[in-house]
C-alpha cells in the first residue's frame, strides 16, 4: 500500500503533466458542477483560493459569486497560520507566501461573520472526505480552529484522477471535508 508521501508525489507529478488547456477545460467543468450544486445559496461568505501548479482554477467561480453579491475571502499565510481576508476584485491579490497570490489584511473572516462555504484545493481526496495537500497542514489547522465545525462547509475541488477509491490516508490531526467535486462527479459525506 502506498504511503501518504508516495501518493502526494504521484499525484503532484500527474497533475504537473496536465496542459493549460486541459486544466482550463476541467476547471470549467468543476465550475459548472459548483453552480449546478447550488451550494452557495445557503452562504453569504465564500472562502476560495488562488490556484497554483495546475490546481483547479476558481476565477470563474469568483466572477459568478461577485455578481451574486457574496462576500468572498482568500487565504493569507503568516508563519504556521492561515487566515482568510475579504477580496472584492482579483486585482487585490498580490504574490505572497509560497508564491501564491494573497489578499491584503483588511477584513478577516471570523465565525462572527456567519456561516461560510469553503472551496478547498488538494493533491488527492478520499471518498471519506480526507485530503492530501502539500503537507503543511494549513487547511486542517484552519478548519479545526472553529468552535462549531458546522460554521464552515468545506468542499474539496480536484480533477477526477485526484479522487482516490480504496485508499486510507488520514492522520489523527486531519480534518475531513464535507464533500469533493471533480470534473466528472460529486461525493458528499453524510454526517
Amino acid at each position: 500500500m502506498e504511503t501518504k508521501k508516495e501518493i502526494r508525489s504521484r499525484l503532484k507529478k500527474q497533475r504537473s503533466l496536465l496542459g493549460a488547456d486541459e486544466c482550463r477545460s476541467m476547471s470549467h467543468e468543476i465550475y459548472k458542477r459548483l453552480i449546478e450544486s447550488g451550494l452557495d445559496r445557503e452562504y453569504d461568505n465564500i472562502l476560495l483560493y488562488s490556484a497554483i501548479r495546475n490546481e483547479v482554477n476558481t476565477d470563474e467561480y469568483f466572477a459568478c459569486l461577485i455578481n451574486k453579491a457574496k462576500r468572498i475571502y482568500y487565504p493569507r499565510v503568516c508563519g504556521d497560520e492561515m487566515s482568510f481576508y475579504r477580496v472584492r476584485s482579483l486585482d487585490e491579490l498580490n504574490c505572497g507566501s509560497f508564491n501564491i497570490n494573497e489578499p491584503d489584511m483588511t477584513h478577516e473572516y471570523t465565525e462572527a461573520d456567519g456561516r461560510a462555504l469553503m472551496i478547498v484545493p488538494g493533491l488527492g481526496f478520499s471518498y471519506t472526505g480526507y485530503r492530501i495537500g502539500y503537507g503543511k497542514g494549513f487547511y486542517d489547522r484552519y478548519l479545526s480552529s472553529f468552535t462549531k465545525r458546522d460554521t464552515v462547509m468545506a468542499v474539496g475541488v480536484g480533477y477526477d484522477f485526484q479522487l482516490l477509491g480504496n485508499v486510507t490516508f488520514e492522520d489523527e490531526y486531519d480534518v475531513p471535508l464535507n464533500g469533493v467535486i471533480t470534473d466528472k462527479r460529486e461525493v458528499f459525506i453524510d454526517d
